[in-house]
């Protein structure tokens, strides 16, 4: 009896070694299911930040952002000869602040009210720096646009003052404004830097006069 008794315990310790050891196998299968997609995952972000590289740098050529610290302001304007249809140059002078730290590359100078256009001979512009040094630009005329822009080339470094003479035949009498808008290098966008008015008027009897006088 004492040997059944024994016997029937040690199976039934079997048994229980037996469910214990199906048990833990179970739970180390199931952490395993459980850490791989995990790990998988990471592998696989890690790969693809690899493969995407660094972010691409903008250079300030490509850059519609770069602007003036400060922006240029235009402080005068002067027409010598404000008769209409007559020869003269127009005076833009611009205070071009030191603080504004990028280098100008380019003006425009829109019309923006004027009951007539001037016929601009832009071979005839020309820019003068700080102690009234000439700048070397270019100057392109627009009729559609009525616009005139003139590019500087080198660019002009800031902390002066800079005058631009467009050179042209006067309109007809009337009130003209121009906006003008400077641009740093490298910028696809101008700045504002004012609007500027000036007059042209009809010729008087006496300047009649003397200009048929002279003329001939």
């Amino acid at each position: 009896m004492t040997y059944f008794r024994r016997l029937s315990n040690l199976l039934a310790l079997g048994a229980m070694l037996t469910s214990g050891a199906i048990v833990s196998s179970l739970l180390v299968s199931s952490t395993a299911v459980a850490q791989e997609p995990t790990s998988r995952a990471s592998t696989e972000t890690s790969a693809d930040l690899a493969q995407s590289g660094p972010s691409p740098s903008i250079s300030p050529a490509d850059n519609p952002n770069i602007s003036f610290r400060r922006p240029l302001r235009v402080t005068n304007i002067r027409v010598p000869i404000d008769r209409q249809f007559r020869r003269s140059e127009y005076f833009f002078t611009l205070d071009f602040p030191a603080d504004a730290v990028e280098p100008l590359q380019k003006l425009t100078f829109e019309q923006i009210e004027g009951v007539s256009y001037p016929r601009y001979h832009p071979g005839d512009s020309y820019a003068l720096g700080a102690d009234r040094n000439p700048l070397p630009i270019t100057a392109t005329d627009n009729d559609d646009t009525r616009t005139v822009t003139v590019e500087f080339d080198p660019p002009v470094e800031p902390g002066q003052q800079v005058t631009v003479a467009l050179g042209a035949r006067n309109p007809r009498d009337g009130i003209y404004l121009y906006r003008l808008t400077a641009f740093p290098v490298g910028a696809t966008e101008g700045q504002y830097a004012g609007i500027e008015r000036f007059n042209i008027y009809a010729p008087s009897r006496r300047d009649r006069f003397f200009y048929r006088s002279f003329s001939h």
